[in-house]
């Protein structure tokens, strides 16, 4: 008999596969052939990354190629550089880059297996913060959807007025130049039937590396304003400085920021970040903060320089916003409080960062018509001057009766710090302003503060027992039928420059002359006051006391 076929089967199919791979197959140990190997090198792509994106003159950047591919390749790649006046050095997969002259730079690997394939990255070459790297690029249309406007010394030109419209963000990076037209705006505009915020957000870091500049395109030509169109439109600036803006805006005070909030009447709104902003030779005033509009709890610092008007205009209500401020040339070195009447219809805080100005206006601090509030508390800081002109009433509460409302005024100073309330007229005189009115004033403190130049006409006319003849005129008027001071109400003060009482007490006690608030144990200063310390005060109902013949006055 013929022996058996030796082959078995899987011996079969590994002879049968060794035939089909040929050449191009290896076998294993178990005697099974390898899979197909391939032999050409296919690149997919090239990608490169950079350890910095911006450099100074002189300065190393690190580029990292990636060579995507299979089959037998080498993996290397060449590098180039364009425009041409950079140093490469090459180190296989990685190259260092470096340039003397401000530009942006492509640098570029190509595969030296695939000259098709290659990848590039961008370096910027900036000079220094706030100079111009060569390239420009124009804003002249409405922006809709988020923007990034680059830095380091990118010219950011505005050619005529722009909207940034909702719910758009418009953010510029550190060391860019924006140049604005004569005249043109930068329009923040929220949307407030829908509820969406638009967004200004000038990004800098710091103020001599990485600071942000916005000047007029042509010297002497100066640039309008960034404005914010209703209390959705947001603006934060940092570390920025605008010169010479606020032209062609005289309904806004010449300044280069208007912001709009709700009213005069409603609560503020806080819509502008000043952290670390300089507004530089502005035309007319700083910041122009408008229906109760206000700085942001992340403001760090304004500072204003050579402002041809107030350096800040805001309503009465944002007082307490300002943040520290820094006055610099400015001929006008306070905030202007805007509004036909300041009303401080709920807490408000003066701060002593800088002087304010009150002129033509009623002060009124006590809860509105029909508020639930109790009362109404206005702190004055330590150190704050509020200057007061053109016939200004400061009343604290109400006028008696029905409908009495209660304010609380608490201005304590201390002697190094005194509080004043003084006249804002260039040269003062007594009369200036009508007086510091604490009719329903419960609660209320005075402690080193100057009270001068008051005096003019109150509307007021009592029935206390003030001198025959005297009107009810005084640096200070206080009390009502419901609100007698406490004695000690008034401390270590000074009260002079009246063109009538030091103190017009319009009280009703039972009384003439009590309490004395003259009394030497107050501490309290009179001075150069046209008549007496203080008027006697009026007699309550019932009391079956009358005044003195021909009235009187603190002290006899």
């Amino acid at each position: 008999m013929r022996p058996k076929d030796p082959l078995s089967p899987i011996r079969v199919v590994a002879l049968a596969a060794a035939l089909a791979c040929g050449s191009a197959c290896s076998e294993d140990a178990s005697g099974v052939p390898d899979a197909p190997q391939q032999t050409t090198c296919s690149v997919t792509g090239v990608s490169v990354t950079t350890g910095a994106t911006h450099v100074g003159p002189g300065e190393n950047a690190t580029l990292t190629a990636s060579v995507t591919s299979s089959g037998p390749c080498t993996g290397g790649v060449a590098w180039t550089a364009t425009p041409s006046g950079a140093t490469l050095t090459p180190n296989g997969t990685q190259a260092t880059f470096s340039a003397t002259t401000a530009g942006v730079y492509t640098i570029k690997a190509t595969s030296t297996d695939d000259g098709t394939k290659s990848g590039g990255a961008m370096v910027t070459v900036a000079t220094a913060c706030g100079v111009a790297n060569g390239v420009t690029v124009e804003h002249k249309t409405a922006i809709t959807s988020n923007e990034t406007w680059a830095g380091f010394g990118v010219t950011h030109l505005v050619s005529q007025t722009i909207a940034i419209k909702a719910p758009a963000t418009v953010t510029i990076e550190p060391c860019a130049i924006v140049v604005v037209a004569a005249g043109a705006e930068i329009d923040v505009t929220g949307d407030v039937t829908g509820n969406q915020t638009a967004k200004l957000v000038a990004a800098g870091t710091d103020d001599v590396t990485g600071f942000i500049t916005v000047s007029p395109q042509m010297a002497g030509k100066p640039w309008g304003q960034i404005r914010g169109v209703n209390p959705l439109s947001l603006v934060e600036l940092h570390h920025t400085t605008l010169k010479q803006g606020g032209g062609d805006e005289t309904f806004h005070g010449n300044a280069p920021i208007e912001m709009n909030g709700p009213g005069d009447a409603l609560p503020p709104v806080a819509v502008l970040t000043a952290d670390h902003l300089t507004i530089d030779r502005p035309v007319g005033s700083g910041v122009y903060l408008k229906g109760s509009s206000a700085f942001t709890d992340a403001s760090t610092q304004l500072t204003v320089i050579g402002a041809a008007d107030h350096p800040i205009r805001l309503a009465m209500m944002a007082l307490a916003s300002i943040p520290p401020f820094v006055s610099m040339e400015n001929p006008i070195d306070d905030a202007l409080v805007m509004g036909s009447t300041a009303y401080v219809f709920a807490d408000l805080t003066i701060t002593n960062r800088i002087p304010v100005r009150i002129k033509d206006q009623t002060v009124v601090v006590a809860p509105p018509d029909g508020s639930s509030l109790p009362m109404v508390t206005l702190t004055v800081q330590p150190g704050a001057t509020i200057r007061l002109e053109g016939g200004v009433s400061f009343s604290v509460g109400s006028v008696g009766g029905a409908n009495r409302r209660i304010g609380r005024l608490l201005a304590v100073g201390d002697a190094a710090h005194p509080i004043r309330f003084t006249s804002g007229a260039a040269t003062p005189a007594p009369g200036d302003w009508a007086g510091l009115y604490l009719y329903n004033a419960d609660g209320s403190k005075l402690d080193y503060v100057t009270v001068e130049y008051a005096g003019g006409f109150s509307g007021l006319i009592s029935t206390n027992c003030r001198p025959s003849g005297a009107g009810d005129v005084a640096n200070i008027i206080i009390g009502s039928d419901a609100f007698i001071p406490p004695a000690d109400m008034i401390t270590h003060s000074v009260i002079q420059f009246s063109a009538g009482f030091g103190i017009d007490a319009v009280w009703s006690g039972p009384t003439f002359n009590a309490p004395n608030l003259t009394d030497p144990a107050n501490g309290n200063t009179f001075a150069s006051n046209a008549r007496c310390d203080q008027s006697f005060n009026g007699l309550a109902a019932g009391s079956g006391l009358k005044c003195p013949s021909g009235g009187g006055c603190q002290p006899q």
